[in-house]
């Protein structure tokens, strides 16, 4: 093995390590252990005061969800979702502001909560149908009533996932980071709630008057009591469910939303007949390359006279070393001259990054990947971590992320492919950096994001191995 290919295993490792430490340390994949309620809310009002300590909870079972309720004070803590296995980040439901008082818990029927306290004429009924919950307030008092509360992720990746949105009536759905959120008055508005980066809870169906607040580490939606019901969607961010309810825009794929929604139809069609998520990201990845391949096929013709002009170029570059002016100038051309555009070799990227960056965004939201196995890979929306250590690597930890060393190997070869023999040493240390950058960049991604840019990788190796082969025979 040459010398230069050691060293450049070596380096790769170094950045890998160190982008490591730093991505654990200032975003760290899992969130840690949650605060107690009482450090994250304020006391300055008993407005804010929307939970007591160690408070007991009563848990029921109830369709789709196992639900914790807090006797004290009448309210829905929080929402386990069965289907997923996953606690969601939305609490206080049905809490008025400020009462602490013990409620009665009863069970008409088996989709039914009734939390009643006879003393205070107040009566709350819950009524869980699929993902729909209609909520019923039957009390006399003046005071603000929680419709909902989203709890803060101290992930920061996770928590830019998380969203406060509204709509006004005949307008769009407007959508706020939660974490930018301090206070809000909002009226009249059709649709009010929030989500994160699976699940959205969602009021519809009437006419919303909300106070947003911030508390510590929980935005809290109320609103005063003069409601009869409240009617809203609470689960998994899926087009089919939220279609029923007309409700398919809440989701959201960014910036290049729109070419996200065509991904995920051909995606889900894919998977439709292949029945297997991870084939599915595998037949995706093929599609799209056959698609974009009049502009790799322009792109590697441009790199293949830029490569045969090489030798001028460099003759000119000894020529001129001394009048960078000069030099460029005789360097344009001779691009004139031979109908070269410098920049044709990055074509397809021009595609290729808007299709990556909608890609992203839709594979780590898409909740149909959470928990999917394929091949080695336990789950495809975390990295492959092909195989366990005994011991445990600095920064690394105890497992290995085998994609992304096989993407940094493709990239090796294709440049050696690509590259010529002539190459100058700074242009092939850029090659290196390149090729470093690649690992450190996928090294963490999610499997399923890995998959398909290896794929890429993969079937851009293949033309490129053909098309020189097709150079050697005609020569």
């Amino acid at each position: 093995m040459e010398k230069r290919i050691i060293k450049f295993f070596i380096v790769t490792l170094l950045f890998l390590i160190t982008y490591t430490y730093f991505v654990s340390k200032f975003f760290p994949q899992h969130t840690p252990p949650s605060i107690p309620s009482s450090q994250l809310i304020s006391k300055e009002s008993s407005e804010e005061d929307l939970t007591s300590i160690n408070q007991p909870l009563e848990k029921i079972e109830v369709d789709k969800f196992i639900v914790s309720i807090c006797l004290t004070g009448g309210y829905i803590k929080n929402l386990f979702i069965k289907e997923y296995n996953e606690e969601l980040n939305f609490q206080d439901i049905g809490l008025i502001l400020g009462d602490k008082e013990e409620f009665s818990l009863k069970r008409p029927s088996s989709n039914v909560i009734v939390l009643e306290n006879k003393n205070l004429g107040i009566k709350k009924i819950w009524e869980f149908n699929d993902y729909i919950v209609k909520m019923k307030i039957d009390s006399p008092s003046n005071e603000k009533i929680s419709l909902f509360s989203l709890i803060l992720s101290l992930d920061g990746l996770e928590q830019r996932y998380q969203e406060i949105l509204y709509k006004e009536k005949n307008k769009n759905i407007i959508r706020i980071a939660a974490g930018k959120i301090r206070k809000l008055d909002k009226n009249n508005l059709e649709i009010l709630g929030g989500r994160d980066r699976y699940y959205t809870l969602v009021l519809f169906n009437g006419v919303y008057d909300t106070v947003i607040n911030r508390i510590n580490k929980k935005i809290n939606l109320s609103t005063d009591i003069k409601e009869i019901e409240w009617v809203f969607y609470v689960g998994p961010q899926l087009s089919k469910e939220l279609a029923k309810y007309n409700l398919e825009e809440i989701i959201n794929y960014g910036f290049f939303h729109d070419i996200g929604m065509v991904i995920v139809k051909i995606f889900y069609f894919i998977n439709y007949f292949v029945k297997n998520w991870g084939l599915s990201i595998i037949l995706l990845s093929i599609i799209i390359y056959i698609i974009l391949f009049p502009f790799t096929f322009k792109s590697t013709k441009a790199m293949k006279k830029m490569q045969e002009l090489q030798p001028l170029i460099e003759e000119i570059r000894e020529k001129y070393k001394d009048s960078p002016q000069k030099l460029n100038k005789e360097i344009l051309e001779i691009y004139k001259k031979n109908k070269i555009n410098p920049l044709g070799g990055c074509l397809p990227l021009l595609f290729q990054f808007p299709i990556l960056f909608a890609i992203y965004q839709v594979f780590l939201r898409l909740i149909e990947l959470k928990g999917v196995k394929f091949l080695w890979i336990e789950d495809l929306t975390l990295p492959d971590r092909a195989f366990e250590l005994p011991f445990k690597l600095p920064f690394l930890g105890n497992y290995i992320n085998l994609l992304p060393l096989i993407i940094i190997g493709l990239t090796y070869f294709q440049q050696k492919l690509t590259t010529p023999q002539s190459t100058s040493s700074e242009q092939t240390s850029m090659g290196i950096i390149f090729m470093i950058l690649i690992g450190v960049i996928f090294y963490n991604f999610p499997s399923c994001i890995v998959i398909y840019w290896l794929t890429q990788n993969l079937l851009t190796l293949i033309y490129q191995y053909r098309v020189s082969k097709i150079k050697k025979v005609t020569v």
